[in-house]
């Protein structure tokens, strides 16, 4: 995982997309994010149920990216501030889905909230519309090489 800061304040809850084994998982609590304040949400409910079992501390979702506020919302987040991280693969997923997703993403984010976004594609630095990148990194070391972006909702005047 990138040298790039998750959570700026202890208030700030991390929502992680697509959480899959729980790699990402284990490595955002590895780095110091405390297990109350990190919520996954997979889609499979096989995976689901095996997040439950490694990481009992955190709170696990079975639910799809399409649906984050209503699935935020029936968790009573309230006015925490929320960052995501996301291996959700957005370059093979349909347009119409991908359009959805960010629009759930742009809609729980608050200032001050970041999208930190893994991906494959090491080209094709498309900036999705509404958003702004503050940072990108390659990290070599993975095994396909990956690159990391970090987005904050663009500032409109």
């Amino acid at each position: 995982m990138a040298r790039m800061t998750v959570m700026e304040d202890v208030e700030d809850l991390v929502v992680e997309l697509g959480a899959g084994t729980g790699a990402v998982t284990e490595a955002l609590l590895a780095r110091g994010v405390p297990a109350r304040q990190l919520i996954a949400i997979e889609r499979s409910p096989a995976l689901a149920d095996l997040l439950r079992a490694r990481f009992p501390g955190i709170r696990v979702v079975c639910g799809d990216a399409v649906h984050l506020r209503r699935l935020l919302r029936h968790l009573g987040t309230g006015g925490a501030r929320i960052n995501i991280v996301s291996s959700l693969p957005l370059r093979s997923l349909p347009p119409k889905q991908v359009h959805s997703i960010l629009k759930e993403i742009g809609g729980v984010l608050r200032s001050g909230g970041r999208w930190i976004q893994f991906t494959y594609a090491l080209v094709g630095r498309q900036i999705p519309r509404g958003f702004a990148r503050e940072a990108s990194s390659l990290v070599w070391r993975n095994l396909p090489p990956a690159r990391v972006d970090v987005f904050a909702r663009a500032v409109t005047v």
